[in-house]
């Protein structure tokens, strides 16, 4: 199961880690950062806490930038995503964590090295919201609201909602795709749906349309967590779930399953024409590739 960064201090991790020894917990770049922001010192050693307990059963995953550029494949998918190096040594990091706890000065400042690093990067992200949500709102006119209320509830799609709805995400996914050129096969394969700026893409058409309206929340901080949700919800399709506190993570997470299963089962999808991307995601696509932050 991918686990939250809101999820990392909770007993029903422990709970889940205790009950089985092939139950494993998998952590992505995000849950790190989030882990080291802010006071390092006092965050991450609450936030390992428990995965400390059970080194054997943690599974570290390549960062997302990485990841973006690799092609979707069916065979071994999860695999592929396992970050081997860092998921072995991470009995190794357990125990320089609990030096560090107990007062190795060279540890803890290694520690703050990465808690610089992780606040710089979420304030670098929190800069390009603006854009992002100029540009949410301009997709979200794709969709009527009456669309919009359907898609939320998971009604009946008819045959025109479901070619809309295939030509959004992966008119998306294509233009997310032109910043990788090794990320994506060609549109109409049945290995598209494994390339993570799909699946990216996907959770991230189903946040716009699971805002009120269809627009995201202006609200900076807020829309940089929704898009830190996208992040670990795209990570669980790849595997057996997601272990959230998070409402709205959860729902990105369960929607974009059942698209994966239902609309997005296999190819040919009802795709005549791609409608463009709006001007406002473009751009925002452009700043994430020379800052490496997709």
């Amino acid at each position: 199961m991918v686990v939250d960064s809101n999820f990392l201090q909770r007993d029903e991790l422990r709970d889940y880690l205790s009950a089985a020894p092939d139950n494993h917990a998998v952590l992505t770049d995000y849950a790190a950062i989030e882990a080291y922001k802010g006071e390092t010192l006092k965050s991450i050693f609450r936030s390992m806490e428990i995965l400390t307990a059970f080194p054997k059963q943690v599974i570290i995953l390549k960062g997302t930038q990485v990841i973006c550029g690799m092609s979707g494949r069916a065979e071994a998918v999860q695999e592929s995503l396992v970050d081997k190096t860092q998921t072995r040594d991470f009995s190794a990091y357990c125990r320089d964590l609990l030096a560090a706890k107990n007062g190795d000065l060279s540890f803890q400042q290694g520690l703050l090295e990465h808690g610089r690093e992780a606040s710089a990067h979420m304030d670098r992200v929190l800069q390009d919201m603006p854009l992002l949500s100029s540009g949410f709102a301009l997709m979200a006119q794709e969709y009527t609201l009456a669309e919009l209320k359907n898609l939320r509830e998971r009604g009946e799609l008819s045959s025109e909602l479901r070619t809309k709805l295939v030509q959004n995400v992966v008119g998306l996914a294509t233009q997310l795709s032109a910043n990788f050129p090794s990320s994506m096969v060609r549109s109409r394969s049945a290995r598209m749906r494994d390339a993570f700026l799909f699946r990216y893409a996907l959770c991230t058409h189903i946040l716009i349309v699971k805002a009120s309206g269809g627009t995201p929340k202006t609200n900076r901080e807020k829309l940089r967590n929704d898009m830190v949700d996208v992040n670990f919800a795209t990570f669980a399709t790849y595997f057996d779930g997601l272990m959230t506190a998070d409402k709205k993570a959860a729902e990105i997470f369960a929607d974009a399953d059942f698209l994966l299963r239902d609309v997005f089962a296999l190819p040919p999808w009802p795709v005549r024409a791609f409608i463009p991307l709006a001007r406002g995601f473009r751009l925002l696509l452009d700043s994430l590739r020379r800052k490496n932050k997709i």
